[in-house]
């Protein structure tokens, strides 16, 4: 680990701690960042594996439940962005435990430190699920339907009740995909193998998506645009997908045609059963397909309303859903992954 002493100080760029730098979303925020030109320094463990980090990052060893390292990481920095997060958990407490405590000692550690502005990266599941015929708003009443969009909403609160005199602000970003995505590599790989999954008649039908690198992008913007403290905004790739053109998007990528196969809602609840105790008993995992992530999949629509953050910002996504998909599994064939 580089000493932060050691860090080249040259110039007048920012120095930014940036938590979950090695998961699938900070991976792509950290090159972002550097490519930008600011310095930026990463909380990590002892055991992370810092392989995807940009280089010129500065390391610094600690975790989201431990005061004092999180005092000597915002040290001398000018922001922080934070990313980091649990997605899955075994247990319920893990969830608030990361996501709410974790942020709130976080956010106390970078308000003592004098740290200028703080941006938390959290996730349409603290909003909750949209109306099929209306997006949802920042404004709207949060209504999470799992433990995970719960507690990111608890760290949400955290922010707002700690944050003191710190600039703030928010983004929650809809379903990510892009490349070191392992979420939709499982939706990637039915198709590959010719079938189309849908939930019950009645599952989910639309839904918002964003590309890692352009979620990037608007993070990077969002943490440094002109605008009052507080915000609360969504980032999206600016169109409502039908789940039907999700797919084809992605079966045309593969060059694959594959045919729907429609799993019943009464069965789920079994299945995720199932696929809980195999990741437990075989892997010592948590599941991506878990009887809680059923909660969102059986919402009529996931969709929300991004104008706002594209006026105050300035931010274009780069990616549509065709061109995103081809890079993304163009990736997936690269890297062995399909």
């Amino acid at each position: 680990m580089k000493d932060h002493s050691e860090q080249d100080d040259s110039g007048d760029h920012p120095l930014i701690l940036l938590t979950g730098s090695t998961g699938f979303v900070g991976t792509h925020v950290s090159r972002h960042l550097v490519e930008s030109g600011f310095r930026v320094r990463c909380l990590v463990r002892k055991t992370s594996d810092t392989s995807r980090l940009p280089r010129g990052v500065d390391l610094s060893i600690g975790h989201l439940l431990n005061f004092e390292s999180l005092q000597e990481a915002v040290r001398d920095c000018q922001a922080v962005m934070h990313v980091g997060g649990l997605v899955r958990a075994k247990k319920v407490r893990e969830f608030y435990h990361v996501n709410r405590d974790g942020t709130s000692n976080l956010v106390k550690a970078a308000r003592e430190a004098g740290v200028e502005r703080f941006l938390l990266c959290s996730s349409q599941a603290a909003a909750g699920p949209s109306k099929p015929d209306q997006r949802r708003r920042w404004d709207d009443p949060p209504r999470p339907v799992t433990d995970y969009g719960r507690s990111k909403l608890s760290g949400e609160e955290a922010l707002q009740k700690n944050a003191g005199d710190m600039w703030f602000g928010i983004v929650r970003p809809p379903a990510v995909y892009g490349p070191y995505d392992i979420a939709f590599l499982t939706l990637v790989k039915w198709i590959k193998f010719g079938f189309k999954p849908r939930l019950g008649a009645s599952g989910l039908k639309l839904i918002s998506l964003i590309h890692a690198e352009d979620l990037a992008r608007a993070l990077t913007l969002a943490l440094t645009v002109d605008h009052p403290s507080g915000a609360i905004w969504f980032a999206t790739d600016g169109v409502d997908h039908d789940m039907s053109e999700l797919m084809e998007a992605i079966e045309r990528a593969l060059g694959k045609s594959a045919r729907w196969i429609t799993i019943p809602h009464w069965v789920t609840p079994t299945i995720s059963y199932f696929v809980e105790i195999y990741a437990g008993l075989r892997r010592g995992d948590t599941a991506l397909l878990s009887r809680s992530k059923l909660n969102e999949l059986i919402q009529p629509a996931w969709t929300c309303e991004d104008e706002p953050f594209r006026l105050a910002t300035g931010y274009r996504e780069k990616y549509n859903l065709a061109d995103g998909w081809a890079q993304t599994v163009e990736w997936y064939r690269r890297e062995g992954w399909i």
